[in-house]
């Protein structure tokens, strides 16, 4: 088959090149970020940073499965978490996929985790595949991949775009032991410097039948947790990488094709860091307002829909789009509008919520501070 010119053909693979220059305004960027989140991150108490945690890690689990399309549901996701990082399971729905995956993901955000040999990336792979198949189809699990060619393909039957072709099976081994080295050798590069190459070179190797993107994504995680543990339990790579699918798929299939030059590739890899930075300090603050919230109101009675409500307003915070009204409340909870009325009125009462200044014909409520 003829092809193009792969990454790896190049006689020089893998020795990546970049224009440090070009990507200096982004890392700086980045830096003063990471500073800032580090900051939050030991400045709250132990219950807001692991319901931050948790929150983060549950969307991080779901949008990495979604990549590559596997949904998951996030009740299970959650109820896999709360286990496993010690808090109360609200609500039982264990799911094995969305158990091996989560259990993938502390493992490579954990701070005080060894080197990550072979060893350890087969356990991860097994972990999420613990049926052994990848949907309908049996594939190797804990093991790299057999000798077919490793082709990423889209398009109709007969109608096939061949996107990237992997290395083939017999450099394998070779291309995996120089590889895991590296990741565990201390770097020259900036930590989000090392963490963007490594991720594109595990794709570009492809070593698995299937979960490369998964791995990849967590190989990342694990890079930056060895150098900012605090910064990575509140961190989302993967939910802004989902976010900007297309962007994602067309960035590594450019990289694929060109030359060692990566510049291009880590600069938007360190476009999408510096948002996912700022969405974890948003959410950061959400918790802690949500926290403190019914810390003042704990002993106050509500019912289900006013519970619903008012954490619904919190997770939102300034998102929700306008205020809360007697239509939307009672389209939210399911309840009449005299219902919704008498509950918003009651919620008021309790200094929960409070009227909106705006006028309009509907009667607009937030959240009281």
């Amino acid at each position: 088959m003829k092809t193009n010119h792969w990454i790896w053909q190049n006689k020089k693979w893998p020795e990546f090149t970049f224009d440090a220059n070009e990507l200096l305004p982004k890392l700086g960027t980045a830096f003063h970020l990471i500073g800032k989140l580090e900051a939050v991150s030991q400045s709250v108490s132990k219950e807001e940073r692991l319901a931050a945690q948790e929150s983060i890690l549950a969307d991080d689990a779901i949008e990495t499965a979604s990549i590559e399309g596997e949904m998951l549901r996030r009740s299970s996701v959650r109820s896999s978490i709360q286990k496993r990082i010690g808090l109360p399971v609200e609500k039982e729905d264990w799911d094995a996929h969305a158990d091996g995956l989560i259990a993938v993901l502390l493992d490579a955000r954990n701070p005080v985790s060894s080197p990550l040999t072979q060893k350890r990336l087969l356990g991860w792979h097994a972990g999420l595949f613990p049926t052994g198949y990848s949907g309908l189809k049996q594939i190797r699990v804990g093991r790299y991949r057999g000798n077919e060619e490793m082709q990423i393909v889209s398009g109709a039957l007969g109608k096939e775009i061949v996107h990237y072709i992997a290395p083939p099976h017999d450099r394998l081994a070779d291309e995996m032991d120089l590889f895991l080295r590296w990741v565990n050798t201390e770097s020259v590069h900036h930590p989000l410097i090392k963490a963007g190459i490594a991720h594109l070179w595990f794709i570009m190797i492809h070593p698995f039948e299937d979960g490369n993107g998964r791995l990849g994504r967590a190989i990342t995680d694990y890079i930056m947790s060895s150098h900012y543990p605090s910064l990575m339990q509140i961190l989302s790579f993967s939910k802004h990488f989902s976010l900007n699918r297309k962007g994602y798929y067309a960035i590594l299939e450019a990289a694929g094709k060109q030359s060692l030059n990566i510049t291009n590739w880590l600069s938007w890899f360190l476009e999408t860091t510096i948002s996912a930075m700022k969405e974890a300090h948003w959410l950061v603050d959400r918790v802690v307002v949500k926290t403190q919230f019914w810390q003042r109101h704990q002993t106050t009675p509500l019912n289900q829909r006013q519970q619903k409500v008012i954490n619904r307003l919190l997770d939102a915070g300034e998102k929700f789009e306008g205020a809360m009204t007697t239509r939307e409340y009672a389209g939210m909870t399911k309840c009449s509008k005299v219902t919704a009325s008498r509950d918003l009125a009651d919620l008021v009462h309790k200094k929960m919520l409070q009227k909106t200044a705006s006028g309009g014909r509907s009667t607009g409520y937030e959240i009281r501070t």
